[in-house]
C-alpha cells in the first residue's frame, strides 16, 4: 500500500508541476528578448561552432544553460530552437516539484513531502514566468535538489549522497557564478561527517565539487583565455539615478569620470569595481538606505517585476496575444505581490519556529535565503534572481508546519509571536515599503556632468569625439568591447522648461580614403500632431544642417545628415547636435519622450 502511495505521489507530483507549465506556455508562447535571447544564440552558437567558440557571450554569461540548449539543438535540429528552449525551460522548472518528494523519503512523512512539492508544482508566480528561457529558472531544480541533501543529511546525520550533491553545487554554480557563495553552506551541510562511517563520503562530496568546478574553470580558460568576469554591472548598482530601477549602464558614468576606459576593455574590467566602491564609499549611509529598500522591495515584487519578461513587454508574445499579455499582467500584478508579502511573512514565523525549536532544516533555509537577498542587494538586483530564494521559502513552510505537528507546541500564546511577527512583515512590504522606495529614490540626485565619448564605424575609419556639458547621456552601444556604436541624449530634466537642452560639442576626423559619412539622429515620437515642443538640430562647422521638430509629423524613423567626405586629410569638423526644449507640455515627460539616438554611417 505505502509503495502504491509513492508512486501515486510522484506521478500526480509531476502532473502537478508540468500541466500547468505546458498549458501556460501553449496559450503564451514568451519569445526570448535581450538576455534570454542571449541564452539561446549562445547555445546555437555552441551548436554550430563549438562549445568552446570564443565570443562576447563569455563575459557576461556562464555556459551552463547554452551548453544543454546547443545539445538540445543538436537533437533536434528542425525544431525552432526558442520554442525548443521555452519547452525545455518550463519543463525543467516543472521538474523541481520531486526532489523533496524523492529525497526525503525515510526522513519525512508523505504528506509533508507531498505537500512541499505541490507547493513548488502549483506556485503561480513561477508559473507565470516559466516559459522565459531565464539562468533563474534553471537553477531551480539543482538547487531544490541540493537543498533537499542537505536537509536529508541534517535529519539522518549522514551523507547520502556525496557525488551527487558535489555535481548539483557545480551544475548551478555553471549556470549563474554567484550561487557559489550562496550554496556552499548546502554542500558543506550535504557531506557532512558521518563520524561512525569515517570522512569517505565526505571527502567524495567535496572532491567531487571541486575537481568539477577546476573543469569549469578550464572550460572558459579553454574558450576565452580568461578565467574573469566583467564588474561593470556591480557599477551600474551604485552609479547615481540607479535607484530607480536598480540598475542603470554604467557606460554614460564612466564617460563622466574616465573615459577612457570605455575604449580600453581589459582597464575597464580591471578597474569597475574600483569605480564601485568609490561611489559606496562616496554615499555610505544612502547606499545603506538604497539597499535596504531594494531589499524589501523585491521582497515583494520580485514576481510582480518578472511578468514583464514573460508576457507584458512588447515584443515577448506574437502580435496577435500582445493585448491579452499586457492584459493578463495587468491583472496578476497586484496578487503576486500579495502573494510574496505572504510568503515573506510565512516565511519569517516560520524562521522563528526554527529558532525557538532549534530546528536545523528551517535555520539551514534561512541561511541561504538571507545570503541569496544579501548578496543581490549589495552587487546587483533584479526581479528574477530571487525565484530561487522563494523556493526555499517554499520547501520551510511544511516543514515549519510538520514541526508544530510533531511536537505540538505548549499552548496556543507560543504561536502568537511568530504569527504577529509574520503579519507585521507582510504589512511592512505592502505599505512602509513603497513609501520607503520614494524616499530613497527621491535623495539619488546626480547635478549636471561633464560626459566625453567618442562614436565611431566598425571600420575604425572615423571618429567623432564629443564633449556634453548639457543634459544627461543616458546609454552608450557598443559594437564590442572597444567601440562606441551609438548615444542617446536627453535633456536633463525630465519635464524641461523652455531652452532646457542636452548638447553634444563633437569634433570629427578621419582615415584612409575620404569618403562619404552621414550623421544619424533617430526621432523616437511616433503619435505625431504636437508641433512646438521638442526640436533635434545639427550644426556642421557653425551653419545649420539640420532641424526637425520630432512631434510634429507621426512616425518614427532616422534623418540622415551628410557630414561630406571624410578620411585622410580631411579637415577637423566641428559638429554640434542638439535636443532642444520649445514650449513643452508641463508634466508631460517630454525629456523620455524625446530620447535621440544618434551614430555615423556611411552610404551603402
Amino acid at each position: 500500500m505505502r509503495r502504491f502511495q509513492e508512486i501515486a505521489a510522484f506521478f500526480l507530483l509531476l502532473i502537478l508541476g508540468l500541466a500547468p507549465r505546458l498549458a501556460f506556455i501553449s496559450t503564451f508562447p514568451t519569445i526570448p528578448v535581450s538576455d534570454f535571447n542571449v541564452m539561446v544564440v549562445f547555445g546555437q552558437m555552441m551548436r554550430d561552432l563549438g562549445v568552446a567558440h570564443d565570443a562576447w557571450y563569455w563575459e557576461f554569461f556562464n555556459p551552463g544553460v547554452p551548453l544543454v540548449l546547443a545539445g538540445l539543438f543538436r537533437a533536434a535540429p528542425h525544431v525552432d530552437p526558442a520554442a525548443l528552449a521555452r519547452l525545455a525551460t518550463a519543463i525543467v522548472t516543472g521538474l523541481m516539484a520531486l526532489p523533496p518528494l524523492v529525497i526525503w523519503r525515510g526522513v519525512f512523512p508523505l504528506w509533508v513531502r507531498f505537500l512541499c512539492g505541490a507547493a513548488l508544482a502549483l506556485w503561480p508566480g513561477q508559473i507565470l514566468f516559466c516559459g522565459v528561457v531565464a539562468q533563474d529558472n534553471w537553477i531551480l531544480l539543482p538547487s531544490v535538489a541540493l537543498a533537499a541533501l542537505a536537509i536529508r543529511a541534517l535529519r539522518s546525520g549522514k551523507c547520502t549522497a556525496p557525488i551527487l550533491a558535489g555535481l548539483l553545487f557545480v551544475a548551478v554554480v555553471a549556470i549563474r557564478q554567484e550561487m557559489l557563495a550562496i550554496l556552499l553552506p548546502l554542500l558543506l551541510v550535504s557531506a557532512r561527517v558521518d563520524l561512525r562511517a569515517g570522512w569517505s563520503r565526505s571527502a567524495r562530496a567535496i572532491l567531487t565539487a571541486a575537481l568539477a568546478l577546476v573543469a569549469l574553470a578550464a572550460y572558459r580558460q579553454a574558450a576565452t583565455g580568461s578565467t574573469q568576469h566583467t564588474g561593470t554591472s556591480v557599477l551600474g548598482a551604485y552609479v547615481p539615478g540607479a535607484a530607480a530601477n536598480a540598475w542603470v549602464d554604467p557606460s554614460p558614468f564612466i564617460a563622466s569620470v574616465q573615459p577612457d576606459l570605455l575604449h580600453h576593455h581589459n582597464a575597464l574590467v580591471s578597474q569597475a569595481m574600483h569605480l564601485a566602491l568609490r561611489e559606496a564609499l562616496r554615499r555610505p549611509w544612502f547606499h545603506a538606505e538604497r539597499i535596504l529598500m531594494l531589499t524589501l522591495s523585491f521582497a515583494k515584487i520580485s514576481e510582480a517585476t518578472s511578468v514583464y519578461w514573460s508576457v507584458g513587454a512588447p515584443d515577448v508574445l506574437p502580435p496577435s496575444l500582445h493585448e491579452r499579455g499586457a492584459a493578463l499582467a495587468g491583472r496578476v500584478t497586484a496578487p503576486l505581490r500579495w502573494e510574496m508579502a505572504a510568503i515573506q511573512g510565512l516565511f519569517l514565523a516560520a524562521v522563528i519556529i526554527g529558532i525557538r525549536r532549534r530546528n536545523a532544516p528551517l535555520l539551514l533555509l534561512a541561511l541561504v535565503v538571507l545570503l541569496k537577498y544579501g548578496l543581490h542587494a549589495v552587487t546587483v538586483p533584479q526581479g528574477r534572481f530571487f525565484f530561487v530564494a522563494t523556493a526555499w521559502e517554499i520547501l520551510a513552510l511544511p516543514l515549519a508546519l510538520y514541526e508544530l505537528v510533531s511536537t505540538p507546541p505548549p499552548g496556543v500564546r507560543w504561536l502568537v509571536m511568530p504569527a504577529a511577527v509574520g503579519v507585521v512583515f507582510s504589512f511592512i512590504l505592502l505599505l512602509f515599503a513603497p513609501r520607503f522606495a520614494l524616499y530613497v529614490t527621491g535623495r539619488d540626485i546626480d547635478p549636471q556632468r561633464t560626459y566625453r565619448f567618442s562614436l565611431t564605424l566598425p571600420e575604425h575609419d572615423v571618429d567623432l569625439d564629443c564633449t556634453m556639458r548639457q543634459g544627461l547621456l543616458v546609454a552608450l552601444n557598443a559594437y564590442g568591447f572597444d567601440a562606441m556604436q551609438s548615444a542617446v541624449l536627453r535633456t536633463f530634466e525630465q519635464n524641461p522648461a523652455p531652452g532646457d537642452k542636452a548638447a553634444a560639442v563633437c569634433e570629427l576626423t578621419g582615415s584612409g580614403k575620404p569618403r562619404p559619412l552621414f550623421l544619424q539622429v533617430f526621432d523616437p515620437y511616433a503619435p505625431g500632431g504636437l508641433a512646438g515642443r521638442m526640436v533635434q538640430r545639427v550644426e556642421l562647422d557653425g551653419v545649420e544642417v539640420f532641424s526637425h521638430d520630432i512631434a510634429r509629423e507621426p512616425g518614427t524613423g532616422w534623418a540622415n545628415i551628410s557630414l561630406g567626405n571624410v578620411g585622410t586629410g580631411t579637415t577637423r569638423r566641428h559638429v554640434v547636435i542638439e535636443l532642444k526644449a520649445l514650449q513643452p507640455d508641463p508634466g508631460a515627460s517630454w525629456g523620455d519622450a524625446s530620447q535621440t539616438t544618434v551614430q555615423l554611417s556611411r552610404p551603402e
